[in-house]
């Protein structure tokens, strides 16, 4: 399994017109935080937007499933998102597994993660869901064969964002675990998981 972990220096200067989608994006993010947008339509609203700024045909976000060591993917907009929804992976070994326990963004092939197999053979970006307490999940988006990996800039914008996205999601479930439950919601599971941390 191979991929370039980016770290800080590796991002690139901030542009302009990125800068002002990744606002936009996350004020979007925010008016539905506020608004009471249930956690499913935020994750999607997550994935919509990272898939249009980073310009590919699919995106992705993974959450860890009930088994500790697995990672589960809950929400995919975009073609070829029936191919992915549902998939788990093994955190040890995969490349999402890798992202979420490392809490690094990493840009790779397809094609070094036989876990993802089904999907075509374009290159990938994997972003950590975290809060600066926990991560949650990851993110990733995903672009056609044969074309390039995100540019510096772009990966910079779509970490930035991710990091943003995780901590308004994370708010929203606090606000609503602060709300007294309907007992008609007693057998609603959350889809964001209480348990996920930094281990």
């Amino acid at each position: 399994m191979t991929g370039d972990d980016l770290r800080p220096g590796a991002w690139g200067p901030p542009s302009g017109a990125e800068d002002a989608r990744r606002l936009a994006a996350s004020f979007e993010l925010m008016t539905a935080v506020r608004d009471g947008t249930p956690l499913h339509g935020l994750l999607t609203l997550v994935a919509e937007q990272a898939r249009a700024m980073a310009a590919v045909p699919l995106a992705f976000i993974a959450l860890p499933a009930e088994d500790a060591l697995m990672l589960r993917v809950e929400v995919a907009v975009g073609a070829g998102s029936e191919r992915v929804r549902g998939l788990t992976v093994r955190r040890g070994r995969s490349m999402l597994g890798r992202v979420f326990s490392s809490h690094r963004a990493l840009s790779a092939r397809i094609v070094a993660d036989q876990t993802l197999s089904a999907l075509p053979a374009g290159p990938i970006l994997i972003l950590p869901l975290d809060t600066g307490e926990a991560t949650r999940g990851v993110l990733a988006a995903l672009g056609p064969p044969g074309a390039a990996p995100c540019s510096p800039s772009t990966a910079r914008q779509l970490l930035l964002f991710a990091d943003t996205a995780a901590r308004l999601v994370q708010l929203a479930e606090d606000r609503r675990a602060a709300v007294p439950r309907n007992p008609a919601d007693a057998d609603v599971i959350p889809l964001w998981p209480p348990g996920a941390s930094r281990a």
